[in-house]
């Protein structure tokens, strides 16, 4: 059982999911700059329960590896990252990060967390494609050599 302090720490990361998807569905819409978003952002409700530095570390590897996250995304996946929902999308670019950057966070509390997002803010089935994605991925790339 997580203590009072894990357990804080993991509703922080989770706020900062909530946000990332968000700037992430947002980006894929607009030019905005991470540092334009983080501004934006720090006046949302979310952001004082949030790890900022965790959100904006997040944002800047999502956005800056872009390239190599889609290619992750389309090796697991049946269709490619121009047919998949922008939420979808959103949320498999945060796993895919979590994946391969946050080695401290288990895999199934990763897809567990973009199945939560899709399912609050994706479309009705979407959380069933996410999660198959995800566990593609999982499967067939190490955690520890995913980006070499």
């Amino acid at each position: 059982m997580a203590n009072p302090e894990q357990r804080s720490a993991n509703y922080a990361r989770q706020s900062s999911r909530r946000l990332a998807l968000q700037a992430l569905y947002q980006c894929q819409f607009t030019e905005n700059s991470v540092a334009e978003l983080v501004a934006q952002y720090e006046s949302d409700e979310y952001w004082k329960k949030a790890d900022q530095d965790y959100f904006t570390e997040m944002l800047k590897v999502c956005l800056t590896s872009e390239e190599k996250f889609n290619e992750i995304i389309n090796a697991a996946s049946d269709y490619k990252v121009a047919q998949i929902d922008p939420i979808e999308l959103a949320s498999l670019r945060i796993a895919v990060y979590e994946y391969c950057h946050s080695l401290f966070i288990p895999e199934n509390v990763i897809i567990a967390e973009a199945i939560r997002l899709c399912k609050r803010f994706g479309s009705d089935e979407g959380f069933k494609f996410v999660n198959a994605t995800l566990d593609n991925i999982c499967k067939t790339h190490n955690r520890l050599t995913i980006l070499q």
